[in-house]
């Protein structure tokens, strides 16, 4: 296929989908190899409700291979972190983005269990954005974004927001993302974003499904000593450098402490939650002068104390 502008920037945006789908999770739990895997996780009436389509492993990244209920409850257990998160600060959400939302792994949680919620997603792969405004439910609005930092909603606009395995492929202007966040954040404002850290480094082994693109790269021995250590603040280990979204990004936390936290407040670090990457739990700082405010917004008028 010939290459358009779009790809430079974007995954996907010229090709027209074709999309097969599988049945809802709950015809999926007895074949699942790993369903014990989720014996702790009430997710009972959670399955009862959701009767929409899976995605077919082609087309959510591969996540969970051909174990399809443990695809959808892994999304189910990141949706119950992020909810009881946001009570352990007492903070109130109404309205959510799942920035790199994929083909809507967790934003299909938000959307069929808590519907009060105002959810929406966005991915730079035009496949996933139409996989998920196909087939997941009407209250949820998907759209496509790109790897220039700017997301179009509202300032303030946001309760919550969270980036899986988006920071851990940003090789550039991470910074700008982080203060394009605090515009979109509410005072008080939550982001989950998950990163991998020198501490991932160190754990990882040839089970994880991220040593074979780390040590297969190129440059891996030359930037990386014996012990997995290596200089400056990040490693970034890009495979094609004329796209978007083709390099692994791994950063050390003082770095992650003393950049990220001028930006954001860093209220929580979390090693390897709940399996392979690190959370970073952020927080939109409040001023101290304690306005109160009404701002109208994409998800209607809303009242922020500030």
């Amino acid at each position: 296929m010939q290459k358009t502008w779009e790809d430079s920037i974007t995954l996907n945006s010229a090709v027209e989908p074709t999309f097969e789908v599988l049945s809802p999770a709950a015809s999926h739990f007895e074949s699942d190899s790993r369903k014990g895997t989720w014996d702790t996780l009430n997710f009972a009436k959670a399955l009862k409700k959701d009767t929409y389509p899976l995605p077919m492993t082609k087309d959510r990244e591969g996540y969970y291979g051909e174990d399809h209920f443990s695809y959808w409850a892994s999304g189910l257990q990141d949706t119950q972190m992020l909810l009881e998160a946001t009570a352990t600060y007492n903070h109130k959400v109404e309205s959510y983005l799942d920035f790199g939302c994929a083909s809507g792994r967790v934003i299909r949680h938000f959307a069929i269990q808590h519907p009060e919620i105002r959810t929406c997603g966005c991915d730079i792969n035009r496949l996933h954005v139409e996989w998920c405004n196909t087939y997941l439910p009407s209250n949820c609005i998907v759209f496509q974004n790109h790897s220039i930092p700017t997301i179009p909603l509202p300032d303030a606009s946001l309760d919550l927001i969270s980036a899986f395995s988006v920071f851990t492929h940003t090789d550039a202007m991470e910074t700008t993302w982080l203060m394009e966040i605090v515009r979109l954040l509410r005072p008080g404002g939550l982001a989950w974003l998950t990163v991998h850290t020198d501490g991932t480094l160190h754990d990882m082994d040839k089970n994880w499904p991220l040593w074979k693109p780390t040590m297969d790269h190129p440059l891996a021995t030359k930037l990386l000593d014996g012990k997995r250590n290596f200089d400056g603040d990040r490693i970034i280990l890009r495979w094609h450098p004329d796209a978007s979204y083709s390099s692994n990004v791994f950063y050390k936390q003082a770095y992650i402490n003393k950049v990220w936290g001028r930006i954001l407040n860093i209220v929580e670090f979390r090693r390897r939650c709940p399996n392979f990457q690190d959370v970073v739990l952020v927080q939109k700082p409040v001023d101290v002068a304690g306005r109160a405010y009404r701002q109208k917004t994409a998800f209607g008028d809303q009242h922020f104390q500030v």
